[in-house]
């Protein structure tokens, strides 16, 4: 199954992501913020990357901006809790293949996450 980098500042957050991946068979690794998402791609750049918009310093818009022109071949799905259409088309802009409106539950995340895999192997 592919590595997913989950990058939320919100530690609580970002685990039970991961639990949720690790329950679907998935290997991931978390980052808090863009600055350790990017140390942790150049490490061993992740299949996929599930970022959230909102964080500090940097955010996840800026970080999809980053990782698409250095890692191309990384889908990148974002999570927000914005829904209007100017958001969502940033997102896509910047190399999201998809996103999942917060709060989501378990299987909206799976299928976000299914999704991207076929464009990985598209």
């Amino acid at each position: 199954m592919a590595y997913v980098l989950v990058v939320d500042d919100e530690e609580s957050i970002r685990k039970l992501l991961m639990r949720w991946l690790t329950g679907w068979g998935y290997e991931s690794k978390g980052a808090g913020n863009a600055n350790d998402a990017l140390a942790l791609m150049a490490e061993s750049p992740a299949a996929i990357m599930l970022c959230d918009v909102m964080m500090p310093e940097h955010d996840g818009i800026w970080l999809a901006e980053q990782v698409r022109n250095r890692w191309p071949e990384t889908a990148v799905v974002m999570a927000s809790s914005a829904q209007d259409m100017e958001t969502v088309m940033r997102m896509r802009t910047q190399g999201a293949v998809d996103y999942v409106t917060k709060p989501f539950g378990r299987e909206m995340l799976r299928q976000a996450l299914l999704r991207a895999s076929e464009k990985l192997s598209s």
